[in-house]
């Protein structure tokens, strides 16, 4: 009766995770901000930009060819969520910054344009559907006065 109780909760618990399995789908989520100091970093003086698009490319692994491209937008806290269907385990997928509706703020930051990410369940263990990608910033075009202060202040415990 114990073996039959097992196998049981076992085939229903099988059942349940089947549909995550079948399913590519997935719920690429990050921010976009504004590095007012151009540290390269965010700081306490910056501030995430609502309205910019948010590109996704994938490419192909041997062919470096472009095979997925999609775009989403930022809410009013800086967030954008983009749904991504199929599973997409044989190519280099990144987040990449596209438009910012910031005219004193559009300058890419070159060392966070992009964020790399994992869009596949492809023998990796992953389940989770809700994949987190890095922050990724523009440069404002001259920084803020209390840039070289708050600079400071973050360099303060450093061996520099």
């Amino acid at each position: 009766m114990a073996r039959i109780m097992v196998l049981m909760l076992l085939s229903l618990s099988l059942i349940s995770i089947l549909p995550l399995l079948t399913t590519a789908m997935f719920h690429v989520k990050g921010c976009v901000y504004c590095d007012t100091c151009r540290a390269g970093f965010e700081t306490n003086a910056t501030f995430y930009i609502q309205g910019a698009t948010v590109g996704i490319r994938c490419q192909d692994r041997k062919t470096m060819n472009q095979v997925f491209y999609t775009e989403g937008v930022t809410d009013s806290t800086g967030t954008y969520n983009i749904i991504v269907e199929n599973d997409h385990h044989d190519h280099i997928c990144k987040t990449v910054l596209v438009k910012s509706p910031i005219a004193w703020c559009n300058t890419p930051d070159p060392g966070r344009n992009r964020s790399s990410i994992v869009l596949s369940h492809y023998k990796n263990g992953v389940l989770n559907h809700l994949h987190y990608a890095n922050s990724m910033g523009y440069l404002k075009d001259e920084p803020l006065p209390q840039c070289h202060q708050l600079l400071q202040y973050y360099l303060s415990d450093s061996d520099i």
